[in-house]
This record gives structure tokens, C-alpha cells and sequence, in this order.
């Protein structure tokens, strides 16, 4: 059981939509947030990953 952010209610999942609660008490429909896949190692990889192939180009 989640809350509802608007008035504080009681909120359950909506089961004709992933990710969304619907309250029980006032009607209001939220998204659920998120949960990102990579917590931000891919952004800091590529990076990397650039500075070498710029590096490997120096070295040639």
C-alpha cells in the first residue's frame, strides 16, 4: 500500500497500468517514479572510455 501524495490517503496500484497508483480516497493518479537502470557508471564509462581513445590517438 503506498500513500497518496495529496491528501494522504490510502493508495494501491492500478491494474490497468504499470507504475501508476490510483488513492482510494480522492481519486488522484500518480506515476510511480522510476528506478534508473545504471545509478550513473555509464555516464562516467563513456567518459573514460573517451579519454582513452583520445589518449591512444596521442601515443600513435
Amino acid at each position: 500500500m503506498e500513500q497518496c501524495p495529496r491528501c494522504g490517503g490510502s493508495a494501491e496500484p492500478d491494474p490497468e497500468h504499470v507504475g501508476v497508483i490510483r488513492c482510494m480516497s480522492c481519486w488522484q493518479v500518480c506515476a510511480l517514479p522510476q528506478e534508473r537502470p545504471c545509478p550513473g557508471h555509464r555516464p562516467v564509462l563513456i567518459a573514460a572510455l573517451r579519454t582513452l581513445e583520445e589518449s591512444r590517438d596521442l601515443r600513435r
